[in-house]
């Protein structure tokens, strides 16, 4: 840590995001080695993580030099041992110590509760903020169908987390719902359980006295954060605002519900879900993305597309088919399957209608075009809009053959990136050499798969590999036109470019953060400009029309110039062992410097020049 001088001098000015805490050491503590501290809780990517700001701090490396500090997380001080229940009680004293989550997007994808592929959590839980998520007894509240419009309702059957069927898996206290409450089974003050103990729970009962049972049942209920909630040793039943039931030989919950009411409508008003009335209307223009809400969620690759039937009236596409008929697509992985090779028979494919139309264009890059496209998912997956789309980001290539080259590797690059890398997580990263702690968002947006075309015989027709080769030697630009039908790489749609001059200091700092967690995974984007960092109002928990600048989301696109260490590596051809080591340093060494001169080039275009860090 920089000596302290004034706060504009070392970018604290403004800040709100400060590690403030320094941690007094043990005289006889064992000296911190450099990145060689306890893993503790930390977000996937690796990185030091806490739940809030204060529990971070500088920590001396040597209890014998306290200027010579490292910044260290609470988790990581508790697996130390080195005075931590001392620290608790002064600094995070009632406070739990918890793990990083993922924080989910407002849904719009939806699937039956009770469907045998529903996921967990469920298709339509919304995130309702980490005072309920850390519960294992959560209740997820789901999303009630025929709400696009107004405030949203919620299903009155809230669903639990899911017991793993493997005894053998960890499980802590969560619950099953009764399929058959009737009158014939048991009760709880005369009313059918709404959901019974997984056996889990009821192994931690065994053995138990009358009054402990009832602690750990009243010690369960409250951490469901649930406020109509009574339970006994055999099950938990729900009940309705303003029908209290007598409490006196059941545990009842007192917490308080969360304080986002316009989140919270009664799931009273929400037993009957609205119909749809969409049957009664004219048939749907598909091609139209008014009222359709835009995919923000990940889908599991169990939901991505297997074929894209492409409607394109307009040919954006370049192709030279009847115009009202389809295009047919397939959904590749890198490395891409061999040319002339026909579609392996599997099991049932997945099928999903993308919608093309020149207006709907959202912007144009150097290379190509970026289209704000419904998107009809393959059943049974479906989403909460009047047809059952959602919009999507579709990019295509402008027909000239560096423009495809830059498609194709954009398409590599995300399928280098790691899952979490497109996901958000609670509490804050330390991101060296930024000792700032920064929000753990998503870098890029999320991948929803590249798609190249097939022929009537369900052959590839990727014109870029055939040729490849021939067009090494091109200079680039639109030089070299080309009659390829363009393939599709679709994403999420995530706002428009930044205009650093009317942000913080902590949304600067954030912004740069995407690209050095970029740079830990090994890749460059090669293209850091401010056009390249996308800003949207969040948070993206929240519906849309309740997010704000004042709590943005940022991303970085365009990985059509991205250099990935893992590819880079692999393209040594080097026999020699001996020789192929020195190349793999080489690539390595060329790759460093890369992201040493990107860097620079980020903290000029995000104004970070003068943060000391």
């Amino acid at each position: 840590m920089p000596a302290r001088g004034s706060d504009e001098d070392f970018g604290f000015q403004g800040r709100t995001r400060v590690i403030s805490l320094i941690i007094d050491r043990d005289p006889d503590g064992p000296f911190l080695e450099k990145d060689k501290g306890p893993v503790a809780n930390r977000t996937p990517n690796g990185l030091v993580w806490g739940h809030e700001v204060n529990e971070l701090f500088f920590i001396p490396r040597d209890p014998g030099i306290p200027g010579y500090v490292t910044v260290w997380s609470r988790s990581m001080l508790k697996t130390l041992g080195e005075q931590y229940d001392e620290l608790e009680k002064k600094h995070w004293q009632k406070v739990p110590l918890v793990s990083p989550r993922i924080i989910r997007p407002w849904p719009v994808l939806k699937l039956p509760i009770d469907h045998p592929a529903q996921i967990d959590p469920p298709f339509g839980a919304v995130d309702e903020g980490c005072e309920f998520e850390h519960s294992d007894c959560m209740l997820y509240r789901i999303r009630a169908d025929g709400c696009f419009n107004g405030p949203p309702k919620f299903l009155s059957k809230k669903v639990p987390r899911r017991c793993p069927s493997n005894r053998s898996e960890p499980c802590t206290t969560r619950l099953i719902r009764n399929n058959s409450p009737d009158d014939s089974g048991p009760t709880l003050q005369g009313q059918p359980y709404e959901f019974f103990w997984c056996e889990h729970f009821r192994s931690k009962l065994e053995g138990k006295s009358h009054d402990d049972i009832a602690d750990l049942v009243a010690k369960t209920v409250y951490d469901m954060s649930e406020p109509n909630v009574i339970a006994d040793h055999i099950g938990v039943r729900l009940f309705k605002r303003g029908a209290a039931p007598d409490s006196s030989n059941a545990s009842r919950a007192t917490s308080s519900p969360c304080t986002s009411q316009e989140m919270h409508v009664d799931s009273e008003a929400a037993e009957k879900p609205e119909p749809n009335k969409a049957d009664e209307k004219p048939a749907a223009d598909l091609f139209s993305t008014k009222g359709l809400p835009k995919l923000e969620e990940a889908i599991p690759e169990a939901f991505l597309p297997d074929i894209l039937l492409v409607h394109d009236p307009d040919r954006t596409t370049q192709h030279a088919s009847n115009p009202n008929e389809p295009i047919k697509y397939r959904r590749v992985i890198y490395p891409l399957p061999q040319l002339g090779v026909e579609e392996a028979n599997g099991a049932e494919e997945r099928v999903a209608h993308l919608h093309l139309r020149q207006k709907s264009r959202l912007g144009r890059g150097n290379h190509s075009f970026v289209y704000h496209a419904p998107l009809t998912l393959p059943p049974p997956l479906s989403a909460y809009s009047p047809t059952g789309q959602v919009t999507v980001a579709a990019k295509l290539a402008f027909p000239c053959c560096s423009a495809h080259a830059l498609l194709h590797n954009e398409a590599r690059a995300y399928s280098a990136l790691p899952e979490d890398a497109q996901h958000e997580y609670c509490g804050y990263n330390i991101i060296p050499p930024c000792y700032f702690p920064v929000p753990v968002v998503p870098i890029a947006p999320k991948f929803y798969g590249f798609y190249l075309p097939v022929d009537k015989d369900g052959k590839f027709m990727d014109e870029f590999a055939l040729h490849e080769k021939e067009h090494r030697r091109c200079p680039g630009g639109d030089s070299c036109r080309v009659p390829w039908i363009s393939p599709i790489l679709l994403m999420e749609e995530c706002g428009k470019p930044v205009k650093p001059h009317k942000f913080t200091m902590d949304q600067r700092t954030e912004c740069f953060s995407l690209i050095l967690r970029l740079h830990d995974l090994g890749i460059t984007q090669n293209s850091f400009f401010v056009r390249n960092i996308l800003i949207q109002p969040g948070p993206l928990y929240l519906p849309p029309s309740m997010r704000s600048y004042k709590t943005p989301s940022f991303r970085i696109i365009d990985f059509g110039r991205a250099r990935v260490l893992t590819y880079l590596l692999a393209d040594v051809k080097e026999a020699d062992p001996d020789k192929r080591k020195e190349a793999y340093k080489g690539v390595a060494r060329q790759l460093h410097s890369e992201m040493h001169e990107e860097e620079k080039l980020a903290r000029g275009q995000l104004l970070l020049e003068f943060c000391q860090f």
